[in-house]
């Protein structure tokens, strides 16, 4: 079942620094059809509306899929090679700070972020930093952009709660911070002014539903994450373990891996579970592309692959499906939407922020998870495309060719 995840939080207030127009992008006209349009490409499904959403949250998702120009998809492309972009004529400086920015769902979910920074007309320019995974890295890229006095910053956070401390020296240095999809957790509401990610623990109880259908209440599962301790991984294991031990005991977890969000780190793992001879009959795993590695690992040993429960979509995960659909080599497989539309949430709520208007400290969303079926795999797409996304099919196929 999906939650309304709708936030009743009575928000941040705004820190408008006079002139609200100053943060506000170009006008947005969005017909119904649009918006319903935008929600399914979101989430994969008509049954999330817009009225069980925070208003922010909408508008998040209908900046991402607004209309954009030749010349501002080209000027996004061009930003994603260099760490400082000028992106036009603006007083204003958006920081993007990312924990780990070298797997393809970061590099998608950064080209959202800067085309959609292109229709605020008072962004003039855009700074990339990211921490290859090293708290060390990440807090020392936030005190250079303290230095720099950026506008506002919107956050991957891989770290959890030890990035707080330093996420309040960049708010009492007067620079807002908004965190998705990793976040610092509850207990940073005061160092950020919102938090944007879909409700772990909600995920986790639907990534257990659907592994419950798919193994019909019994069977021995692993669960695979990315960054060790990493706050998304850990919210939803929490709850999926406890939904198998009250509603489907017959469900084991019998093994729990990090592989950083490497394919090695996806392969390493793998081999190491094969390698304990113990029978898997499911793998959840928060992160699709490299879905592909593990199952590519169990066919390469010769072995039956375990259902697979993963998050956001991958057209070459898909394409292995199908190939072994209808043979003896068969396997079941559930995924999400690829959730890079989070950031653009992000900046809409930093934005608006600025602008002086309240923002819901926690920004959440449902995250469901479908069955694959015949046809979901696109063989006119690259073999790493990451399914619908709201960004243009032009932007997306240039971040596809830079691997």
């Amino acid at each position: 079942a999906l939650s309304g995840c709708t936030s009743t939080n009575s928000g941040s207030s705004g820190a408008s620094n006079g002139d609200a127009s100053l943060y506000a992008p170009t006008p947005l006209n969005v017909t119904p059809e649009k918006q319903a349009e935008n929600l399914k490409k979101a989430f994969l499904t008509d049954a999330v509306k817009a009225e069980q959403l925070d208003p922010t949250i909408v508008q998040g998702l209908n900046e991402a899929g607004r209309d954009y120009t030749e010349a501002q998809v080209k000027t996004a492309a061009g930003c994603m090679s260099q760490p400082t972009c000028k992106i036009g004529d603006g007083k204003l400086t958006l920081a993007i700070l990312d924990g780990a920015g070298s797997d393809l769902w970061r590099r998608i979910t950064r080209a959202q972020i800067t085309l959609q920074a292109t229709s605020y007309p008072n962004i003039g320019t855009v700074i990339y930093l990211q921490a290859d995974g090293n708290l060390q890295t990440m807090q020392a890229n936030l005190k250079t952009l303290i230095a720099r006095k950026v506008t506002g910053i919107v956050t991957y956070d891989d770290f959890g709660p030890a990035m707080t401390a330093a996420y309040q020296q960049a708010t009492n240095a007067g620079i807002p911070v908004v965190a998705y999809g990793g976040i610092p957790g509850k207990d940073a509401t005061k160092a950020v002014v919102s938090q944007v990610a879909s409700d772990f623990c909600d995920d986790g109880k639907q990534m257990a539903q659907t592994t419950a259908r798919m193994l019909k209440n019994s069977g021995n599962v692993a669960f695979f994450t990315g960054t060790p301790g990493n706050p998304q991984g850990a919210g939803w294991q929490a709850c999926a373990e406890k939904w198998f031990q009250q509603n489907a005991p017959g469900i084991k977890v019998v093994n729990r891996s990090n592989t950083s969000w490497t394919e090695s780190g996806a392969v390493s793992a793998t081999t190491a579970l094969i390698s304990t001879g113990k029978k898997i009959d499911a793998v959840l795993y928060d992160y699709a592309k490299q879905t592909v590695n593990i199952v590519q690992t169990y066919q390469k040993a010769k072995l039956k692959v375990p259902a697979q429960v993963t998050w956001t979509s991958d057209n070459s995960l898909l394409q292995m499906w199908e190939k072994d659909l209808g043979t003896p080599q068969e396997w079941q497989l559930a995924y999400s939407s690829s959730i890079n539309f989070e950031g653009a949430i992000a900046l809409s709520a930093l934005m608006n922020h600025l602008a002086g208007k309240k923002v819901a400290p926690m920004l959440m969303f449902p995250l469901p998870f479908v069955t694959a079926k015949k046809g979901d795999y696109l063989p006119d797409q690259p073999a790493n495309a990451p399914g619908p996304t709201l960004m243009p099919d032009s932007l997306l196929t240039t971040v596809l060719n830079a691997g």
